[in-house]
């Protein structure tokens, strides 16, 4: 029974911190953190994050652009919070060309005449007058996945990144509370606004 009424218990505790984080969010959510002008004419109901932070926390959001839209991404928060940076990384993959091993081999060896040209028997072969070992290279190639840094709010001059990918992709957002003497509370908002276009280039 004991065992029974604490399992309860703990259900009853999980449900009531879901519960107040949900609460917390929606709460972020209805507070108006950015302004009309930085939002301008996107749509920001998808894929946008409001969220309670404190100093010296980090979160990281993970969306997906797809193609021939326009979106426009930034973050803003609660003055009292402090400093906050974010950066905008789009996941790309390299190739490199590498050794995988050395083999030795045995190849023949034909006999040529004094200007280098081959000769042949009566039955239209090459003569054949020995063999030499060679070594063949067998080649391969790796894929490295890598996250380009397309944007540091730390050192630019724009408030957003804008962009509209020729194919739909995975983007990640990483934002940065700096850290205080006083841990401060507040709401932040990572806004991913969209809207169609015909486009057909990835401006970044």
């Amino acid at each position: 029974m004991k065992t029974i009424k604490f399992r309860h218990q703990a259900a009853l505790l999980i449900a009531l911190m879901i519960c107040c984080l949900s609460v917390n969010a929606q709460n972020c959510s209805k507070k108006k953190l950015a302004s009309n002008e930085l939002k301008g004419k996107y749509d920001y109901r998808g894929q946008s994050l409001f969220r309670s932070m404190v100093s010296g926390d980090s979160v990281t959001l993970n969306v997906v652009l797809y193609s021939k839209q326009n979106y426009r991404l930034f973050v803003v928060g609660e003055q009292k919070l402090g400093k906050l940076d974010y950066q905008i990384y789009v996941p790309s993959k390299k190739f490199t060309r590498v050794m995988k091993s050395v083999e030795e081999k045995k190849v023949p060896i034909y006999k040529k005449d004094p200007l280098g040209f081959y000769l042949y028997n009566k039955d239209g072969e090459k003569i054949q007058i020995g063999e030499q070992t060679i070594q063949d290279t067998i080649w391969t190639r790796e894929t490295t996945s890598i996250n380009d840094l397309v944007f540091d709010s730390r050192n630019s001059d724009q408030l957003f990144w804008e962009a509209t990918p020729v194919k739909t992709q995975s983007v990640t957002i990483k934002v940065n509370i700096e850290s205080a003497t006083k841990k401060t509370d507040g709401c932040i908002g990572i806004y991913v606004g969209c809207e169609y276009a015909n486009a057909s280039q990835f401006i970044r």
